[in-house]
């Protein structure tokens, strides 16, 4: 017999970028949870997000590329 799938696996993040814009999306919606605010996401906003993790994430790549050489 196959054996299914289960829907409940744990799944990996694609890259390590990933987890840093998953962070900033649930950020953006406990902001507008906290200020009574409807709960939503544009577009530009997710885009906006996106490039701030780029830059968060290639900060913290290069602090430890640097701490690795001292």
């Amino acid at each position: 017999m196959e054996e299914k799938a289960s829907t409940t696996k744990k799944y990996k993040m694609k890259s390590p970028i990933d987890s840093v814009i998953v962070d900033m999306i649930i950020d953006h919606f406990n902001r507008q949870s906290i200020e009574k605010k409807p709960e939503k996401l544009t577009g530009q906003e997710f885009t906006d997000i996106c490039l701030s993790a780029e830059e968060i994430y290639y900060e913290e790549v290069l602090i430890e590329t640097q701490m690795a050489r001292a």
